[in-house]
């Protein structure tokens, strides 16, 4: 219930353009025919889009409430496609698809570089030779911007406090969410989530992508053809050998 409540809230939070950026970055780099695999699906949102366009799509999530979110959007959309519950570090089983892609920062939650190692290998094997992984995260910028964010509001009728620190690890931050909700009686319940993302240098991520067996790695900034120092979302393209 307590998930399903910030699962809602971080959906509604959402800049739902972005949707549209990543699905349009995804038709940029394969054809329309292909069949997707996307990490850390989320409530759904881009899935549908790109099921819409023509793509066969499956979507995985470690988190049921945001499966069950998205479900729901299928549902309001008139789209479906297979909807997975599984930690992104095991793929076991997944093979042959012509992208496996990760958007909105979702591999800014593997806290461990050999989690981030196990991630990549695994969508090497989930991948037809010839096939594309796609995935963003926090620029180095971006991360240490978050050592002091804040945001405290309301979303929907209720209280969202959200802070963020400088993490334990290099690059790192941690997000301290509190959700207040009220209840009928008028008084307020308040519920904890901590978030932890990482992120490494450009170089790291390259060379654990070659580590892996990916080739022509292409690496750009914010949704544009190049990269700029600025960016504070990196972009990675790489491709199965075949």
């Amino acid at each position: 219930m307590v998930y399903e409540q910030f699962a809602q809230l971080y959906d509604e939070l959402m800049d739902t353009s972005l949707y549209a950026k990543w699905a349009t970055y995804v038709t940029d780099h394969m054809p329309v025919s292909g069949s997707i695999l996307e990490l850390g699906c989320g409530s759904g949102q881009l899935g549908i889009q790109l099921a819409q366009k023509g793509y066969n799509v499956t979507g995985l999530d470690v988190s049921i409430d945001m499966l069950t979110l998205a479900q729901q959007r299928q549902q309001e959309m008139g789209v479906h496609f297979p909807l997975i519950q599984r930690d992104m570090t095991d793929l076991s089983g997944f093979d042959h698809f012509s992208a496996v892609i990760s958007f909105n920062d979702s591999f800014c939650y593997l806290r461990q570089p050999a989690d981030l190692r196990a991630v990549l290998k695994q969508s090497y094997y989930a991948l037809r030779a010839g096939g594309v992984l796609m995935f963003d995260v926090h620029s180095v910028q971006k991360m240490e911007s978050f050592a002091d964010y804040s945001y405290h509001g309301e979303v929907n009728g209720q209280l969202l406090v959200w802070d963020s620190y400088a993490g334990e690890e290099p690059l790192s931050c941690e997000h301290d969410i509190r959700i207040f909700l009220q209840r009928e009686d008028g008084l307020y319940e308040r519920y904890d989530e901590c978030h932890y993302e990482r992120t490494y240098p450009i170089a790291v991520y390259q060379e654990l992508l070659a580590e892996a067996g990916f080739v022509d790695v292409e690496v750009t900034g914010d949704f544009l053809p190049s990269l700029l120092p600025e960016a504070d979302r990196w972009f990675f393209k790489a491709v199965k050998k075949g």
